[in-house]
């Protein structure tokens, strides 16, 4: 197969173009998109054509923005003024690498779960208790915030009562705060990176 040219004729299209529109690929379809500019001569209606793109042609069109070859399909009748371009082969750019912009990757990834604890009733003596802790890795120039949540037999809501440190990286749990089961994860955001949550712990507490 031809590779695709970048002069205005037909003979630089491959002869694959005119399954662009739904026809055999062959080269009495291809010339004749090339040069077409008749209303009605593959859809009823519409006019189609196809038209090469070179360096000099985008520097002398700013409309253009691309290299290749397009194609223009342009309504008559009842779809006058709809006008439909599409690039079929674009070109690459090799010498602006200077002013590339690499996008960072906002995700955020969970590097330690929190994990099952046991804690002594008596524990909860001049405030000290168990810590959940989580560590996650954040997204570039994101800043992590942390909501840690508890369920105690009715589904998962914000953590508050009985527990401090429940915005930061390590939740603390006060044993006669919870009964044994009482279930504990935190909610991971970041601007501009989708909501993680962790895997859930569950707290055991001896009596």
């Amino acid at each position: 197969m031809p590779l695709w040219g970048n002069q205005d004729t037909a003979s630089n299209s491959t002869i694959f173009a005119p399954t662009s529109v739904k026809l055999a690929p062959n080269s009495a379809n291809r010339d004749n998109l090339f040069g077409n500019t008749t209303a009605n001569a593959f859809i009823d209606g519409v006019t189609v054509g196809q038209f090469g793109v070179d360096g000099n042609e985008v520097a002398a069109n700013p409309g253009i923005t691309h290299t290749g070859w397009v194609l223009r399909t342009a309504g008559s009748g009842g779809r006058a003024g709809r006008v439909m371009t599409e690039v079929l082969v674009a070109g690459g750019i090799t010498t602006d690498a200077s002013d590339d912009v690499s996008m960072p990757d906002y995700v955020i990834l969970v590097n330690t779960q929190p994990v099952n604890t046991t804690i002594n009733a008596t524990s909860n003596v001049n405030n000290t208790g168990v810590i959940f802790t989580v560590a996650a890795t954040r997204p570039a120039g994101g800043t992590i915030s942390y909501r840690w949540q508890a369920n105690t037999g009715s589904g998962f809501v914000n953590a508050a009562a009985g527990t401090t440190g429940n915005t930061t990286a390590n939740l603390t749990v006060h044993a006669n705060s919870f009964t044994t089961g009482a279930q504990f994860r935190v909610l991971l955001q970041a601007t501009g990176a989708a909501n993680v949550t962790s895997s859930v712990a569950t707290l055991t507490v001896n009596t």
